[in-house]
């Protein structure tokens, strides 16, 4: 089965094991803080697959993609984290080559799992941090909204709402153990680099803003003082300069 059988770049597997990345975490977190993929798969026939993918910092969309995962978009100046560009094209690479080989894997075991067409495969993996505690990744499948598979522990687990089609996927899925280190690897140490990257990133694009805007507040308060007192300037040339019958006596 191909999609089980993936390569990882070398570049791919940053960061060590999870004391380090706990100890990483910044203690100032009062609450969890996630990073998640989420991908939606349309199977409209044994030909045509539509695909809607984004990704999440809390609640706030930080990337998408829409039919080809190869092409990610960065929807902020900070969406890059901190990896280099090699890294993310490294990331990028082996998005397309997943969503490729998954496509390929359904496409050739729909007839005999029993999936009808259309059907529709979600899938959401990421990361969750907490101050003081290791990283949790997590990997979830769901097939026609239901929980169908997930990933714990180095291994999938088939959801009792999945049944026995589940249940048939996860035992093939478990064969491929090379496979189950990479994905465990991505989750635990990837992600969670990742997640602080762009932490680190918007924090420091959000302090760059607020010292932009201090420095045009700045600017304006200078500017309408100095308008001010050039009025006032104006002003008081022109009394001074007025005929003394255009002024009138005071009372």
């Amino acid at each position: 089965m191909l999609f089980l059988q993936l390569p990882l770049a070398p570049v791919l597997l940053v960061g060590g094991d999870n004391e380090e990345n706990k100890n990483s975490v910044p203690e100032d977190f009062q609450e969890p803080v996630s990073f998640e993929v989420i991908c939606v798969l349309s199977f409209h026939n044994s030909s045509w697959v539509q695909s809607l993918g984004s990704g999440w910092l809390g609640e706030l969309q930080t990337h998408c993609w829409k039919s080809n995962p190869g092409t990610i978009i960065y929807l902020w100046p900070w969406s890059k984290g901190n990896f280099s560009n090699e890294e993310l094209m490294e990331l990028q690479s082996f998005s397309h080559m997943s969503f490729i080989r998954f496509v390929q894997a359904f496409y050739s075991h729909a007839r005999k799992w029993q999936f009808e067409y259309p059907f529709e495969v979600q899938i959401a993996k990421g990361c969750e941090l907490q101050a003081g505690e290791a990283p949790v990744g997590f990997m979830r499948v769901a097939y026609q909204g239901s929980d169908f598979l997930s990933f714990q522990n180095k291994s999938w687990v088939s959801s009792p709402e999945g049944g026995r089609r589940a249940q048939v996927l996860r035992r093939l899925f478990n064969l491929f153990q090379e496979t189950q280190l990479i994905i465990h690897k991505l989750l635990s140490d990837t992600c969670p680099h990742f997640l602080l990257g762009l932490l680190d990133a918007r924090k420091a694009y959000l302090q760059r803003q607020d010292h932009h805007s201090s420095v045009s507040w700045i600017a304006l308060a200078v500017s309408v003082t100095l308008v001010l007192m050039a009025g006032l300037a104006f002003w008081l040339w022109k009394t001074h300069h007025e005929s003394p019958s255009s002024i009138l006596p005071l009372e």
